[in-house]
């Protein structure tokens, strides 16, 4: 039994950049989505979509999987632009819900966009740092 969490803890902290990569992804597609979406009046029957609560949870959950990946990641590679980039990313992100507007779909996707790509960057210089050990 202790084998089995050991591992699914090992596979789980090797694959944080793919998770927070989709994650963040997923809440990018998801700001940019919902305008387009509403506009057609397909989400009539959907009103979970702009939940407060979802858009909540997907911040909250590419938070804590940034925070865990590309802090620990930091003293594999050495580089501190990833974490950079998901701050920022962020910032966008929460500065879009204290503002009103038509750009806060397109601001808070740019936002999850940066975090992706913090994710892939974070990824790719894991990749070198184990390839030049």
């Amino acid at each position: 039994m202790r084998e089995n969490v050991t591992f699914a803890m090992r596979f789980l902290s090797n694959h944080l950049d793919f998770l927070g990569f989709s994650a963040s992804f997923l809440c990018a597609i998801h700001c940019m989505a919902m305008p387009f979406v509403l506009s057609l009046g397909l989400a009539g029957g959907l009103p979970w979509l702009e939940n407060p609560l979802l858009e909540w949870g997907l911040i909250s959950s590419t938070f804590l999987i940034a925070g865990w990946s590309l802090v620990r990641s930091i003293a594999q590679h050495g580089q501190y632009k990833p974490l950079i980039i998901a701050t920022i990313g962020f910032v966008i992100i929460l500065m879009v819900h204290f503002l009103e507007g038509s750009l806060e779909h397109y601001l808070a996707a740019i936002g999850g966009g940066s975090i992706a790509y913090a994710h892939y960057a974070n990824w790719r210089m894991l990749g070198c740092a184990v390839k030049s050990n």
